[in-house]
């Protein structure tokens, strides 16, 4: 063959060939394309929007939503968000398409605190998620459940009056009412969820749980560059935020498990000993009619939340 045939049909086949990889990487893009791309203000080498997140964040994106539109796309860091800020978008993400929107990102402090995001708030919307939510509804927050504890309140009231008679009779001073009636929410739902209130002799007990609590508190609610860099793990390492949640965890491990064994010694010693909140789970989860098994660190997350709520 020809030398300069040779070289045209050699050309022609590169030619080919480039021409068809350009053609399949393009038909690919576009099917990867969304549909609409929201618009995004500029954007920062490796953090993107990430300096966006101030002290009040929500300021920025007002800012940005008068001159964007009720619809913004922002990267911050690795993970790609949008913000809207108009009723109608509201309207379709949190009511009309809820179920596609009803998970919540899976923090890294929620992973550890929350024993693998299994309580309530953190828990992906699931057959799991559906099912600690009719646990709730039906078996914690009942109105049957609620009567049952009229007696509990009933007694702690008639407990904070006597201590306000005293008071008054007394030489004390000035009382603080603000005090008496948190002090008085805080007994009644330790005792509807633990069975007890807090007494002066638990007094260090308590301030040791509510700094182990502070913590968790901190760590859930404080900015973790871990969050925005899924694909750097090192990150937690050096940060040290690793080492916190994993201390933090074995405090809340231990907290949980101090409870549950008070409530099943005393249920052991007797049996008509009146249920708590604590009680009622602990019966859910010898039942065989759950669609998922919640297993020990699920029924330590669910306790958690009742924790949470109490001390804050």
């Amino acid at each position: 063959m020809d030398e300069s045939i040779l070289q045209s049909v050699l050309l022609l086949a590169l030619v080919s060939f480039t021409m068809y990889v350009t053609f399949h990487f393009y038909n690919n893009q576009r099917r990867r394309r969304p549909l609409f791309t929201p618009p995004s203000p500029p954007a920062l080498p490796v953090i993107g929007h990430l300096h966006l997140l101030t002290d009040m964040p929500h300021h920025t994106f007002t800012q940005l939503a008068h001159k964007l539109g009720p619809i913004i796309h922002l990267q911050l860091g690795q993970v790609p968000t949008v913000i809207i800020s108009s009723p109608q978008l509201a309207e379709l993400i949190l009511k009309t398409h809820d179920h596609i929107f009803a998970s919540r990102p899976q923090l890294i402090a929620a992973q550890y605190l929350s024993f693998g995001c299994s309580d309530i708030t953190f828990s992906p919307y699931g057959p799991y998620w559906r099912q600690a939510r009719k646990i709730c509804v039906t078996e914690l927050l009942s109105s049957k459940r609620v009567n049952s504890f009229q007696i509990i309140r009933n007694e702690e009231t008639n407990r904070m009056l006597r201590m306000i008679s005293t008071h008054s009779h007394s030489e004390a001073g000035e009382l603080d009412m603000s005090q008496v009636f948190f002090a008085l929410a805080n007994d009644i739902l330790c005792r509807v969820a633990f069975g007890k209130r807090f007494i002066d002799h638990e007094l260090k007990e308590k301030k040791d749980l509510v700094s182990v609590l502070t913590e968790t508190q901190a760590l859930l609610a404080g900015f973790c560059l871990g969050d925005f860099f899924p694909d750097w793990e090192w990150v937690n390492s050096v940060s040290g935020m690793k080492r916190r949640l994993m201390k933090n965890l074995k405090d809340l491990r231990a907290v949980c498990e101090e409870i549950i064994q008070e409530h099943v010694e005393r249920k052991g010693e007797n049996s008509d000993a009146s249920s708590d909140l604590v009680d009622v789970l602990l019966r859910v989860q010898k039942r065989d009619d759950l669609q998922v098994p919640i297993t020990d660190d699920n029924l330590k997350a669910l306790i958690l939340v009742f924790i949470m709520y109490l001390f804050f």
